[in-house]
């Protein structure tokens, strides 16, 4: 049970510093980032989308602001403020990589062959299966080549 313990806390630790590193790179390729298609309008929202479920993210809005403003419209019944939608897409991007990296970390404890491959393996993993195929299932973001090769690898 300790092994479990200190791998629970060993993975919100990377993932907090995987998280920092993350928003670093983001900024500083940001710049490098150019866009493919304008900017999804209401109107176009729909043909940009590959989800069976419909589009549910608002021209322009990122998949964690998306699921942070559909919460907070449920629960408080009216839209958040920008504000409000900025803190609550910090919110879910680092409640998601905090829960990612310590359901990791618990479950590599005992285990410590090739961690750091193994969660560079995992991230890689994510970014594909989460960020390039399910989040635009879902309808939280366009589908992938409604987007430029530069903002994938962003």
């Amino acid at each position: 049970m300790h092994a479990i313990g200190k791998g629970l806390g060993l993975g919100l630790l990377g993932g907090a510093i995987g998280l920092g590193l993350m928003e670093i790179v983001r900024r500083a390729s940001a710049p490098l980032v150019t866009q493919r298609a304008p900017r999804a309008t209401h109107a176009n929202l729909r043909a940009r989308s590959m989800s069976p479920f419909g589009p549910h993210h608002e021209p322009g809005e990122s998949a964690t602001t998306a699921i942070g403003r559909l919460a907070y419209q449920k629960l408080a019944g009216h839209s958040p403020s920008p504000r409000m939608k900025s803190a609550l897409s910090w919110l879910v991007h680092i409640a998601y990589g905090s829960l990612v990296a310590a359901a990791y970390g618990a479950l590599r404890a005992g285990h410590p062959r090739n961690t750091f491959l193994d969660g560079i393996a995992l991230g890689t993993g994510l970014w594909l299966f989460g960020d390039e195929l399910a989040v635009p299932l879902l309808g939280l973001a366009d589908k992938p080549t409604a987007y430029s090769p530069s903002s994938h690898l962003q």
